[in-house]
């Protein structure tokens, strides 16, 4: 899928996406400024006159194989915080939770019960007449009859447990309701087969790294068996997640107001040893975890040091240099795992 989003006035990441898309690299400003974007699209407002002036007069422009997208035309999930993966698993106007809710309504053996229970409330409205006419001769007791939407605002609560104990729902572990929130997400997209988008920004800072790499694998498990979900990953961090050399592909990088889509596994092994120093001595997956290490660094312009081990930190610079960007000076003691010549490439500005 042929996919471009703007994020400033004519200024849009552009990419293939199938999947599972990670965004990273050095450029964090283009990142927020597409979370941003994309959290103002997804009100389905109009823009103020401010907005208009950063994002012009045709709004926050979303393309998909060329086409302009509407707000309406696709369901957007935004998770950048513990509350936010949370809310989908709440009975409020529009979660996930409600909207699988709302379809128990069509469910035959509900409906029957609820038959049931307005004619009980027929007959005690029978016994409330009787008491009635016993004392008034103008006043009759009515008794409305039981519907869902009153089952749903008067009588329905739920209960949420980790290892049998009962918690208030901003209280539980993020990763104990990953598969409740997978479950109703497939749940909902076979139902209403409607294309659905995730944007996952920073998820280090509020679920840990074995979960969001199950989390992930769940995800990508879904994409695959309904077509129907997209999933964009942003992180100015390392993702200590176990990475596929599929990732690859599906990796873009922003830096310095640039971004480039990687090609496949072997093809980028390919162009890093036509620059390496020295012979690529990695294993394969050894190289993948070493890219996915440095890659949020490329382009990184920012005065804070960046602590990589010291082959990572040729890898850096070796990757940099095929995206023709700057690979800032790390002044770091690098020791004997590195070969002479993989040092002077370092040392050689």
């Amino acid at each position: 899928m042929e996919f471009a989003v703007e994020y400033e006035f004519g200024k849009y990441l552009e990419c293939e996406c199938e999947g599972v898309t990670y965004i990273l690299g050095g450029d964090t400003d283009i990142k927020w400024k597409l979370y941003r974007g994309l959290k103002r699209f997804s009100t389905g407002k109009m823009l103020s006159e401010i907005e208009e002036h950063v994002y012009g007069d045709d709004g926050i422009v979303i393309r998909v194989e060329g086409k302009k997208v509407k707000a309406k035309d696709i369901n957007l999930l935004l998770l950048d915080n513990r509350e936010s993966f949370f809310e989908d698993l709440r009975l409020s106007r529009g979660s996930m939770l409600n909207q699988f809710i709302d379809t128990l309504q069509e469910e035959f053996d509900i409906t029957k019960k609820i038959d049931v229970l307005n004619d009980e409330i027929l007959k005690l409205e029978i016994v409330f007449l009787e008491r009635f006419s016993d004392l008034f001769t103008t006043i009759r007791p009515i008794l409305k009859q039981f519907t869902f939407a009153d089952l749903l605002k008067n009588s329905l609560g739920l209960s949420y447990y980790e290892a049998e104990n009962e918690y208030p729902l901003e209280m539980m572990d993020v990763a104990t309701v990953i598969d409740d929130y997978c479950d109703i997400l497939q749940y909902n997209l076979k139902r209403m087969q409607k294309e659905t988008w995730m944007w996952i920004m920073n998820p280090n800072a509020f679920i840990d790294n074995n979960a969001f790499s199950y989390f992930i694998n769940r995800l990508k498990q879904i994409c695959s068996e309904t077509n129907l979900l997209r999933v964009f990953i942003f992180s100015d961090e390392c993702l200590s997640i176990c990475h596929c050399e599929e990732d690859i592909a599906n990796t873009v990088l922003v830096f310095q107001n640039e971004q480039q889509q990687l090609p496949e596994f072997d093809d980028l092994i390919s162009s890093i040893e036509r620059y390496y120093p020295d012979h690529l001595n990695y294993e394969r997956p050894e190289l993948l975890k070493s890219l996915y290490r440095i890659f949020p660094y490329v382009g990184y312009q920012k005065h804070e040091d960046i602590y990589l081990k010291p082959r990572d930190m040729v890898l850096l610079k070796v990757v940099s240099q095929l995206l023709d960007v700057p690979c800032r000076e790390k002044r770091l003691d690098f020791n004997a795992e590195l070969t002479n010549l993989e040092l002077k490439y370092l040392q050689n500005e």
